[in-house]
């Protein structure tokens, strides 16, 4: 029952203004924890609101996780209202890092909304034991899955900022002054919360989206993973990471879907390979409208062509580049073999309405963007032909798949990513806070469970293994009567995250993949508005973000900034 869970009543701190305020819960119409959460029903919804914060992490455009990577880059900021402003300033920033600083909203954004996330947790968990009517059995199980909740924001955390401040309990005071745990510690803390709740949660639930044991021992696998290449890393880390990763892939609650682009129908969001979704049931939005922008973020304007109008969303939505795909991602596909191209990017755009294209006349239907494979051939006989078929295409070859400003020397068009794409969202107009798709965003689904599975038995040098767990998530992508089979000679680290790239395009995960295994050089290759900001490449500077100003500036006894912000 996907609508249990976001009813929110009391909310922490949704924004971060002051250290002081930061961990300090928002008390809304004189409603308090003291006066509302005093009973089951109102434990629950309290409970509901951890779910809840989950959101506004990914809500409007998760900024740190996409920007700055080898994959995706940012294309043109669009205004919001009237004015481009603070956008293109943190997106710049993000994407360039040279000038990245700690006032960058982007960096304040998450910050605070983790915390805030933390803070309802640590209420949740305090409030327990005082409940009436609350058995046993669901205090324990409600704990374990709101502890799976704070583990993950931890992990948010601890690899975006470094060390941060380990808060276990629920705040109702102000506090002036916060003292940052070490990397190690914040992980240490994460595990600790972890290994409590694998063992009381359940194995499955009726109400889909409830944290199970797969989901927990699914971030264990990725904490262990993370942690392994750390220099405080245990000598164990790698072989709990496969085994965790295997204690899923056996427990036989999950299984790839034969088809890679029936993982993503809009249809099918409660499909066997996720593991763990944020929901976005429309019953429960805010105001009723208030979703997110996931549908749109991976393409460009299209509105603004002839034969497009801006205020359709049935077909092609209101897309947006904020978050563009780098050229160097479609090069990673073979297209005649591997499914997973098709199943990610739109490559060929229809009118949607009747109109002129100078004196020539276009209709409903009309051919009017086609980007080729960039793999394959595609002759000059080949684009006669189209076009006399198609009199109103426009043929853009891969070259021009990029930027149109800086010199760069691109189209600014390119194929989408698609596989988000929901026929179900209104309408979202220029407003990043009114993104409207009410599609679940996957956290976790059983082909990264391989991926990370692959991953850890390389590190143990297990090539063998490690290849034998990319086979599965190749086999299912591979073309009818092809096949994607690779042999353990040609697995490496790049070999792995050229994969996790191929599967997981999209789905808010790079940076966290570049920084984990210390690659974020292919960066600093393969995005040209990186690449140019900094052609001496990447220093270790960049594998923190900055910590945000205000925390700085109103903790009474002096917070620490990262090294070289």
């Amino acid at each position: 029952m996907k609508k249990i869970f976001y009813t929110l009543l009391i909310a922490a701190a949704t924004g971060m203004v002051s250290c002081q305020e930061f961990l300090k819960e928002e008390n809304l119409s004189g409603v308090t924890s003291e006066n509302f959460y005093v009973d089951a029903a109102g434990y629950e919804k309290l409970v509901n609101s951890c779910y809840s914060s989950l959101r506004d992490i990914y809500k409007t455009d998760p900024k740190l996780f996409a920007w700055g990577t080898d994959t995706e880059t940012r294309g043109e900021i669009e205004s919001v209202s009237g004015t481009v402003g603070d956008r293109v300033v943190r997106a710049t920033q993000l994407n360039e890092y040279k000038t990245l600083s700690s006032d960058n909203s982007g960096v304040d954004e998450i910050f605070s909304g983790l915390y805030a996330g933390i803070q309802r947790c640590n209420t949740a968990i305090n409030k327990a034991n005082g409940i009436p009517g609350l058995t046993e059995a669901i205090k324990n199980k409600r704990i374990a899955e709101v502890r799976f909740i704070r583990a993950y924001f931890y992990y948010l955390l601890v690899e975006n900022f470094g060390g941060v401040p380990i808060v276990k309990d629920e705040i109702n005071t102000p506090i002036t002054h916060f003292v940052p745990g070490s990397e190690q510690q914040v992980y240490d803390f994460i595990i600790e919360d972890l290994n409590a709740s694998v063992g009381s949660v359940d194995i499955t639930t009726t109400e889909f989206g409830r944290v199970t044991q797969g989901a927990v021992k699914h971030l264990l696998s990725l904490i262990h993973l993370t942690r392994g290449y750390k220099t405080f890393a245990a000598g164990t880390d790698f072989a709990k990471s496969a085994q965790y990763a295997e204690e899923v892939i056996a427990g036989g609650n999950y299984s790839l879907l034969p088809s890679f682009a029936d993982v993503f129908k809009s249809t099918n969001q409660r499909n066997n390979e996720i593991i763990f979704s944020i929901q976005f049931d429309p019953a429960s939005l805010e105001n009723k409208t208030i979703g997110h922008g996931q549908n749109l973020f991976f393409g460009w304007r299209i509105f603004r062509e002839p034969g497009f109008y801006d205020g359709e969303y049935a077909v092609y939505s209101r897309r947006v580049s904020d978050f563009m795909p780098t050229q160097f991602l479609y090069t990673l596909y073979n297209t005649a073999k591997d499914s997973r191209y098709d199943g990610t990017f739109l490559s060929q755009f229809r009118a949607v309405k009747d109109d002129k294209l100078g004196t020539s006349v276009i209709k409903t239907g009309d051919l009017r963007f086609y980007f080729p494979y960039p793999d394959r051939p595609f002759t000059s006989q080949d684009s006669i032909a189209l076009k006399a078929a198609n009199p109103n295409v426009e043929i853009i070859r891969f070259e021009r798949w990029k930027q149109d400003f800086q010199g760069v020397g691109g189209a600014l068009k390119f194929p989408m990513i698609n596989k988000f794409f929901d026929p179900l969202a209104n309408f979202p107009g220029n407003n990043e806070r009114a993104y409207s798709s009410t599609r679940d965003i996957f956290l976790f689904r059983l082909a990264e469970t391989y991926l990370i599975a692959a991953e850890a038995y390389f590190k143990m040098n297990q090539l063998d293994k490690a290849a034998e767990k990319l086979n599965v998530v190749r086999k299912r992508a591979a073309v009818a009567g092809q096949s994607l089979e690779i042999t353990p000679a040609v697995v490496t680290i790049d070999f792995i995250l050229d994969e996790r790239a191929r599967e997981l395009a999209g789905e808010y995960k790079r940076w966290l993949d570049l920084k984990r295994t210390r690659r974020l050089a292919r960066a600093f290759e393969h995005n040209i508005l990186t690449k140019l900001a900094n052609p001496a490449g990447v220093i270790d500077k960049y594998y923190l973000r900055p910590i945000p100003q205000s925390v700085i500036d109103r903790d009474t006894e002096g917070y620490p900034q990262n090294p070289n912000y």
